[in-house]
């Protein structure tokens, strides 16, 4: 067993042990205690979800780029890629199940939804993304290459699908100006792929057990570029959505963006998303440093911890504007607060859920021989130029 899995392990049933209380809360005491409210309905949870769901889209695409587009170097990452994908999702719609008032009519979605509904869409099309996930997972074990290529084909434009449409569910509500724009589908794309491939390289770094070859230098070298890359392209969209949004002057808008920015909760947007999710891993990625593993799993998990900031800012001061600026004074009451800050069930909940969904992964790799010995499943002796290829 690795060293890293034997100091993990221990951490992630404690994180259980948490989110076992606080399912015990939930199931017995319902949602009096945790911090939602008329104003604010949703909270820490539905930031995760959707932080969560985009991590899996982004982790798929590690999968599709080695066994869809045959990208060599990428064998060792695409490995792991496909049960990070799969046990975020769980852990995402986990979540966003324990949001709902009444959890046993989850299944309402699936039997009553209207064809014109987004959300009842993105149920069905989550459904058919794990299923194509559990579908490559058996694929891996059988070491069926064909099967791998055409079912990333069929997952990734599920994860285009699926991380678009979770830009939609917002950027559809015109009653919400902040979060009302055609630019935000896109943004919810990009910021996907940049997570989901930031916590890929950090795994892939953390549960190395491999040599250091030509294979592992040219995956190295990929991800490097790859984080770089879509750093890039997440500043020029989030840059475009911002500089044009705050032009336009909208009140509600420019009051959301203050919020963000300088409100109670202003260390998330300063120090989680700019300083840990964006800066530092630039910084570290564009040095020459940057292209050693340990330096490169760093970044990664950075990013993959910053971007979890940018969901919380998008959900939280969207609903912390009220409609009537006088409505909080003239109605007061603990639930008719628009401020928000999450109770100790919703903490030790979310903590509990990710704690599981991270200690399946590690035994998975652990106990499967497909995803453990990446050596003796798949290898192939390739010459170092066509790795990177």
């Amino acid at each position: 067993m690795l060293r890293a899995s034997k100091v993990l392990i221990p951490v992630f049933l404690v994180a259980m042990a948490l989110g076992a209380f606080g399912l015990w809360d939930r199931l017995v005491f319902g949602k009096a205690n945790l911090a939602f409210g008329s104003y604010i309905p949703w909270g820490l949870w539905v930031g995760l979800y959707i932080y969560l769901v985009g991590v899996s889209g982004g982790a798929f695409l590690m999968a599709f780029l080695h066994h869809g587009l045959g990208i060599a170097a990428l064998r060792r990452p695409a490995r792991y890629a496909v049960p990070i994908a799969l046990l975020t999702l769980g852990a995402g719609l986990s979540l966003v199940l324990l949001d709902l008032g009444r959890m046993e009519r989850f299944w309402y979605l699936y039997t009553r939804t209207s064809s014109t509904s987004l959300l009842g869409m993105m149920v069905w099309v989550y459904t058919v993304y794990a299923l194509v996930l559990i579908a490559m997972l058996v694929a891996m074990a059988r070491e069926s290459r064909q099967a791998l290529k055409w079912l990333s084909f069929a997952g990734i434009v599920l994860v285009v699908t699926f991380g678009g449409g979770e830009g939609a569910l917002f950027g559809v509500l015109g009653s919400k100006p902040y979060w009302n724009s055609g630019i935000l589908p896109v943004r919810f794309l990009f910021s996907a792929f940049l997570s989901g491939l930031g916590l890929v390289a950090f795994a892939t770094v953390l549960f190395k057990r491999w040599a250091s070859d030509a294979e592992d230098a040219a995956a190295t070298r990929f991800l490097r570029m790859g984080l770089l890359g879509l750093l890039g392209l997440n500043i020029v969209v989030e840059f475009a959505e911002i500089s044009v949004t705050l032009y336009t002057g909208i009140p509600a808008v420019v009051e959301a963006y203050r919020l963000m920015m300088f409100g109670e909760h202003w260390w998330v947007f300063w120090i989680v998303q700019l300083a840990a999710g964006l800066a530092l891993p630039l910084l570290l990625l564009a040095l020459p440093l940057g292209a050693r593993p340990g330096w490169l799993g760093l970044a990664g998990l950075l990013i993959a911890l910053g971007y979890a900031g940018t969901k919380q800012n998008l959900v939280l001061p969207g609903l912390a504007i009220p409609e009537f600026r006088t409505l909080p004074e003239a109605f007061v009451h603990a639930r008719l607060a628009v401020t928000y800050f999450p109770s100790v069930t919703e903490w030790f909940l979310a903590v509990g859920v990710i704690g599981t969904a991270a200690l399946a992964f590690v035994l998975a790799i652990e106990m499967l021989p497909f995803l453990r010995n990446h050596e003796a499943w798949g290898a192939e002796k390739r010459e170092p130029h066509r790795l990177a290829a």
